[in-house]
């Protein structure tokens, strides 16, 4: 079977597990451009904290969730996923934020 890197999350993942080797790429969270979030504030340059379901910025800043999820679609149904949203209020005044984010609110 072959997939595009696209083909990241479980259950995609457990789609092939009978009898395949599946290889796939990490992807970067996050794009790179002049006017938005820079290499060094990708989602993957975040440290989670299992313990207490915090995020870690590059800058210190812990990040919390209210706990809610939330619902991604995919092309499919079953290529959609539910995350959480982390945020601190530490991100209005940082210095970085323009490196860290293109929101502006």
């Amino acid at each position: 079977m072959e997939v595009d890197k696209g083909y990241h999350n479980g259950r995609e993942i457990d789609s092939c597990k009978n009898n395949i080797t599946t290889i796939v790429v990490h992807p970067d969270q996050g794009k790179s451009n002049e006017n938005g979030t820079q290499p060094e504030y990708f989602v993957s340059k975040f440290t989670y904290n299992k313990e207490n379901n915090t995020y870690t910025c590059p800058q210190g800043q812990t990040l919390t969730t209210t706990g809610s999820w939330h619902k991604k679609t995919g092309r499919t149904e079953e290529s959609g996923y539910q995350f959480q949203k982390y945020r601190t209020p530490a991100c209005r005044t940082c210095p970085v934020k323009d490196q860290c984010t293109s929101r502006k609110g």
